[in-house]
């Protein structure tokens, strides 16, 4: 005699491939991804918060993302920003952070909150992009368009003045 049991693990094999793809992505994309505990306790970076931070993944986890504050930000800030956290809201915005080696750096970050089965928070996932090479070209850029500026206003004040008809 023989006896089989047949199951089909169809469904169980695309989640487990839509799983493993979703990390293949995540650790792979070119932003900064952090998911902190309610607690901001650091529970996973990606390669990209390393290359970002100089920090490794083993000094991260475990630590507070407090460990990049730059002293940029004041206490208010980041009270507004934990009291949208903390109402299930999302939180976007900029600031300074430190690297490892304590040179700062420009940040755009957005903060969301994961929700259980139940809708309870818990975790919070920050996708951070360094933009301190894009803020760099902008601050240079911002002399050169005012003396442009300059520079076409003085134009036409000299046209006017060179114009006889102006009067």
């Amino acid at each position: 005699r023989t006896m089989a049991t047949i199951e089909d693990i169809t469904e169980r094999k695309r989640a487990e491939e839509s799983h493993a793809r979703l990390a293949t992505a995540v650790e792979q994309v070119a932003e900064t991804v952090m998911i902190t505990d309610v607690n901001a306790t650091i529970l996973y970076v990606n390669p990209a918060f390393e290359k970002t931070s100089g920090y490794t993944r083993k000094e991260a986890i475990g630590e507070n993302p407090r460990m990049l504050k730059s002293g940029k930000q004041d206490a208010e800030f980041y009270r507004r920003m934990w009291a949208v956290l903390t109402r299930g809201e999302v939180w976007s915005g900029h600031l300074t952070s430190k690297r490892k080696d304590g040179t700062p750096y420009e940040e755009d970050l957005t903060i969301s909150p994961v929700r259980d089965a139940a809708g309870k928070i818990v975790n919070y996932v920050a996708v951070k992009r360094d933009v301190t090479e894009q803020k760099k070209l902008e601050a240079q850029a911002r002399p050169t368009d005012q003396l442009e500026s300059i520079g076409t206003l003085a134009g036409g004040v000299a046209h006017d003045l060179n114009n006889p008809l102006a009067p």
